[in-house]
């Protein structure tokens, strides 16, 4: 058996280590083409356009697509990180009403919603809210991730979600109050930090990879707004976070 032995090889071939970002973003792009691929497969093998499948043969299939799934998402995830950290992350900013965002997420929600027991309540603003300045797809994905997280992680029993967008002074200000199982006071520190996650969380969700809150810090901060959060007086947490109104020309 040989055995490596530094010492052999020149001090200066050490000097240049690719940065961790680095790395991530090598592995996620190498990563993306074949879980793309299998992600094909599988939804043709799901859609029987190779032939018929038993009813067993599509509840595996559809099983491993969830999985792909969320194998890619968190692939996507740390790419956006390596280019948070390399500052070459960007939005591609423009007028939009987040109160249009805002409803189309939880409607494309309803159906897991309901099916996970949990009500889901947005409270339409009475006048119109006017436009901020943000990027569609990222603001959509910050919305869908946190309605997402107080679905997920919601307590035993009927759960209750109320959304609401309200102006306040130069912004809108976007709230989700949930009834479930809530952050622990000892890791609030964390919240937004990467990979962070819960124990209970992790019993609830193991696939996840504690990368969301980070990248939704990062977009809203980069839009210009500010994320935060408070601890219910009884059960759960509610999330807020603040987009700039677009100033109307007169």
């Amino acid at each position: 058996m040989v055995k490596f032995n530094p010492q052999k090889f020149p001090p200066n071939l050490y000097k240049e280590r690719p940065k961790i970002s680095e790395v991530i973003s090598v592995v996620a792009h190498q990563l993306r083409h074949p879980i793309s691929v299998i992600k094909s497969y599988l939804e043709a093998l799901i859609s029987e356009d190779f032939g018929k499948i038993n009813s067993k043969q599509k509840e595996y299939l559809v099983d491993c697509l969830e999985n792909v799934k969320r194998m890619a998402k968190n692939v996507n995830d740390l790419l956006e990180v390596s280019l948070i950290e390399e500052g070459k992350y960007e939005l591609k900013l423009q007028p939009l009403s987040l109160e249009e965002i805002t409803e189309s997420v939880v409607n494309n929600l309803a159906l897991w919603a309901e099916a996970a027991n949990c009500e889901v309540i947005f409270q339409k603003p009475k006048a119109k809210l006017p436009k901020v300045l943000a990027d569609p797809l990222k603001i959509r994905q910050v919305l869908e991730n946190l309605i997402s997280n107080a679905i997920k992680y919601k307590k035993a029993g009927r759960a209750k979600i109320e959304i609401n967008l309200v102006k306040r002074g130069k912004e809108i200000l976007f709230s989700c109050e949930d009834n479930g199982i809530g952050i622990a006071k000892e890791d609030f520190k964390k919240v937004f930090t990467k990979f962070y996650r819960s124990e209970e969380a992790m019993e609830i969700d193991p696939s996840g990879a504690g990368l969301g809150l980070y990248l939704n810090k990062a977009i809203i901060e980069l839009s210009g707004g500010k994320i935060w959060f408070s601890k219910n007086k009884d059960f759960g947490m509610t999330f807020y976070f603040t987009l700039p109104i677009i100033e109307e020309k007169t």
